[in-house]
């Protein structure tokens, strides 16, 4: 498979989840940011990470809401490509900004 297309196939599939994620959870939608997708390159698999904002009790929610609608998310996928199959997608939480935000605490504090 080309990396060409591996990379196409990433860009949509990020594109319908986000805009999928956006018309489910509607006023949710502003915490929820789709940061990046990984295909497998046979494009069977696809790793959708997902970076939530807002207090933890609120980002737990959240989760287990996305978690709920995994099944919706995998039809909108599979809507939008025209080939033998859709990748499977899989989601996972993208803490990188909570890192990111606990190092700063960290620096400030030196």
């Amino acid at each position: 498979m080309s990396s060409q297309r591996v990379a196409k196939v990433e860009s949509l599939i990020q594109q319908s989840v986000a805009a999928e994620l956006s018309r489910i959870l509607e006023r949710d939608a502003a915490a929820v940011t789709v940061t990046r997708v990984d295909c497998a390159p046979d494009l069977r698999n696809a790793t959708v990470w997902i970076g939530l904002l807002g207090a933890p009790a609120a980002q737990d929610r959240l989760w287990g809401r996305i978690e709920g609608i995994l099944g919706v998310l995998q039809a909108a996928v599979g809507a939008k490509f025209r080939m033998k199959y859709a990748p499977r997608i899989n989601v996972k939480r993208d803490t990188g900004g909570e890192y990111a935000a606990e190092i700063d605490r960290l620096l400030r504090g030196l």
